[in-house]
């Protein structure tokens, strides 16, 4: 993935999702009920935008773009590994405008939604993503083989804690178990 459409990456997972939820549910929503939809502890959301001098969003850009590269077996250029070269690249980039969707729902009670729907749902989503899929890796070159990156499992004090003694968990996260 090209660093120019990080951005525009950043802008649908933090910004546009966040946009159409208040579009959706705006900030007077109500439930089925007639409850106030955001009463504690569900806050109005306040959407982001993507800024490369936001400390946090251009970490978000050089940790999604190294990601990418390691997969697909790119080298990483120095230049990508500075933030401020990284900051001056994105700079210029123009993210689109937010356009929301009149046909999106959201169910704002949690007893209405059903198994049976969310497993027809997901059946859909997996036969188009598979679609998808063949689509994209008939465009890969003869061969190729995408790199899995392995992780290092950070476990905080609520992993921790999980399931039994405190200080027994903690060893379990520090792998002395």
């Amino acid at each position: 993935m090209n660093i120019i459409l990080l951005p525009c990456r950043f802008e649908d997972y933090f910004s546009n999702r966040v946009k159409q939820l208040i579009y959706t549910l705006p900030e007077d929503a109500a439930t089925s009920t007639g409850a106030p939809f955001r009463s504690a502890p569900k806050r109005f959301p306040h959407p982001p935008k993507f800024s490369p001098s936001n400390p946090g969003h251009l970490r978000f850009v050089m940790a999604a773009s190294t990601l990418r590269a390691k997969n697909f077996g790119i080298s990483i250029p120095e230049r990508a590994k500075n933030p401020n070269e990284l900051a001056r690249a994105i700079d210029c980039v123009m993210v689109p405008e937010f356009q929301q969707k009149n046909d999106a729902k959201t169910v704002t009670d949690e007893k209405v939604s059903s198994l049976t729907t969310a497993s027809i749902n997901d059946a859909a989503i997996s036969h188009d993503l598979l679609k998808k899929l063949e689509l994209w890796g008939k465009g890969l070159s003869q061969g190729f083989i995408m790199k899995p990156i392995q992780f290092k499992k950070v476990c905080t004090i609520a992993d921790a804690a999980i399931g039994g003694r405190f200080k027994d968990g903690i060893r379990k996260c520090q792998g002395r178990e």
